[in-house]
């Protein structure tokens, strides 16, 4: 039998400093999609293939300087170096902005979760503390634990003979 996920607790410190990180890494994402459109293409390998076919060369930034793209090429080269596949044009919304997938795929990543067995534990604890709780102060007195950190009698117990 399969348990549910329960949340154990999410480390809201990380979750902020990468969402603080993908919000910087943003205007960089939208700068180099202006690039792109300027060089008319959807992707940087795709620029890297069209301009090496024109101008028969291999290397890129040749073929780049070539036709006075340079400069252009360059910065795209940068932008995804800085950008580092954290962020992709899917990711964002059409006002330029985090998709709730985004934040809710970081926040899932950084939120730890009881494992079957402390589910079982956790469980079997509550119940013991309940029943432990429902007893009175005098009846309480009955039980401690001993050396070895086991429930036992007390010494003083009348009610263990």
């Amino acid at each position: 039998m399969k348990m549910s996920k329960i949340k154990k607790r999410t480390n809201g410190h990380l979750v902020q400093i990468e969402l603080e990180a993908l919000r910087k890494a943003v205007p960089l994402l939208v700068e180099m999609q202006d690039l792109l459109e300027q060089l008319e293409s959807k992707s940087i390998s795709e620029f890297e293939t069209t301009i090496n076919k024109r101008s028969g060369f291999v290397n890129s930034l040749m073929s780049a300087s070539a036709y006075g793209k340079e400069a252009e090429y360059s910065r795209l080269l940068e932008l995804e170096k800085q950008i580092n596949n954290r962020l992709t044009s899917e990711d964002l919304t059409k006002s330029k902005e985090l998709k709730s997938s985004v934040i809710a795929k970081v926040i899932d990543s950084h939120t730890e979760f009881y494992t079957e067995t402390e589910q079982k534990t956790k469980k079997t604890l509550e119940g013991l503390m309940k029943t432990f709780n429902s007893l009175t102060i005098e009846e309480r007195q009955h039980i401690g634990f001993n050396i070895n950190s086991q429930l036992a009698w007390t010494m003083y117990s009348e009610l263990r003979f």
